[in-house]
């Protein structure tokens, strides 16, 4: 039995078949024939006991709801439908709402009373099976609804906006300008706005940015030098190795839409002090014996530096034109004068960096070059064994060691033969 609610009222039918004049007559049959009244009477018990086991079992009558071709609920009457579809109404964001709804179908059957389903649920059912209504969100923008959209869409164009105009490396927060409010909730497929014109709305809307921007800057460690007596003249060693501090600048700067409306410095200040470079200095004068260097060559000359702790690096020529012998050793070693002479020269030249030159007369002349640092002046006399320099690699230098050169009239010779090496 297939019926339309609008078209059948069952309770007006049951008073119909069961109304008073007819009640009347049946009885009337019914007592004029004692078969009929013992049938009667048979049929009563029945009736009476079957009403008895319905009640008991909840068996009653409901009718199945079909709905787009689907079989949704079972109801118990046509004011649950009703109920269920004004419930739609009210939650789909449209004052079409009704017009997207399909015309159900009933079919009368027997159930369980606990099986019906009441009005909330019916509407659940009616919106999933409804193809014309979606739950979305609504993009209002002071108050004035601008676009429709799924919801995960829409956060994402939302959050990419306020993203935009971050600043690289800085704490940033962002917020809408405009007063932006997003509206959950089921709407009309139709109502429903591409992304392309989502995107142009939230793209024009203003974003205020306010990043904390925290720069960090060396504060340059000093040098302290400290001379000792205890050490001899060439002695020059970092004590305390030296550490720039930290300067910390935190800066708040506002932009709206990127450009910059407002900015201000939060500190500025120093986080971490530099520690100072602590440098010694030997101060106290040096002379050796001749004994004590490589030995007296026949050119009466000494080896410029200590007995077992040099190296030759380089030789004169050395297929490179090298006019000089480089003696490998550690920074800060003492450099001798190779023979007792007058300086003509201390002082910084170029690629030999720091350098002395010794005249040691009749024409002979020798040059200590890529010194640390200088231990004598110009004029000074100094006599053979003095220390008049220390070794380093300033300079045309790739590493600590003494270029030593011999000057014969002008002329720079093989220094090999003149310290006995």
């Amino acid at each position: 039995m297939t019926v339309i609610f609008k078209d059948l009222d069952i309770e007006a039918l049951i008073e119909k078949i069961i109304s008073y004049p007819m009640l009347e007559k049946l009885l009337k049959i019914v007592k004029s024939n004692r078969v009929l009244v013992r049938l009667a009477s048979i049929c009563l018990v029945g009736l009476i006991a079957l009403s008895i086991s319905v009640v008991s079992t909840g068996i009653t009558f409901g009718f199945e709801v079909e709905y787009g071709g689907k079989k949704i609920a079972t109801v118990a009457s046509a004011s649950v439908y009703n109920n269920a579809k004004n419930i739609v109404v009210d939650n789909v964001n449209s004052d079409n709402a009704e017009e997207a709804l399909s015309a159900p179908k009933f079919n009368l059957i027997l159930t369980l009373s606990d099986k019906l389903d009441k009005a909330d649920e019916v509407a659940d059912f009616i919106i999933e099976n409804t193809g014309d209504i979606v739950y979305s969100s609504a993009l209002v923008i002071n108050g004035e609804t601008m676009a429709h959209i799924e919801k995960t869409s829409l956060n994402e164009l939302l959050q990419s906006r306020l993203t935009a105009f971050y600043v690289e490396g800085a704490e940033n927060t962002s917020s809408f300008v405009d007063d932006v409010e997003i509206i959950d909730g089921y709407y009309l497929k139709d109502d429903i706005d591409d992304v392309s014109v989502v995107t142009d709305t939230v793209n024009s809307l203003q974003v205020k940015t306010v990043a904390t921007v925290t720069t960090d800057s060396a504060v340059p460690f000093s040098t302290q030098k400290v001379n000792t007596d205890t050490q001899v003249l060439g002695y020059y060693k970092v004590t305390t190795a030296g550490k720039n501090g930290v300067q910390r600048k935190i800066e708040e700067i506002e932009t709206v839409n990127g450009e910059t409306v407002s900015s201000a410095v939060v500190s500025d200040e120093v986080v971490t002090e530099p520690v100072t470079q602590v440098i010694t200095i030997g101060t106290a004068p040096v002379r050796i014996e001749a004994t004590e260097s490589a030995g007296v060559s026949s050119a009466g000359f000494i080896c410029p530096l200590p007995k077992g702790r040099f190296r030759v690096s380089a030789y004169f020529g050395d297929g490179r034109g090298h006019k000089a012998i480089d003696l490998s050793a550690d920074r800060g070693t003492a450099i001798f004068a190779a023979a007792g002479g007058t300086v003509i020269y201390s002082g910084y030249d170029g690629d030999y960096g720091y350098c002395v030159v010794l005249d040691h007369g009749n024409g002979i002349k020798t040059r200590y070059a890529h010194a640390s640092a200088l231990c004598v002046n110009v004029g000074q006399i100094v006599s053979q064994g003095d220390m008049i320099a220390a070794v380093g690699s300033t300079g045309q230098s790739t590493g600590n060691h003494l270029h030593f050169e011999v000057i014969i009239n002008g002329n720079r010779v093989n220094p090999a033969p003149y310290i006995g090496l």
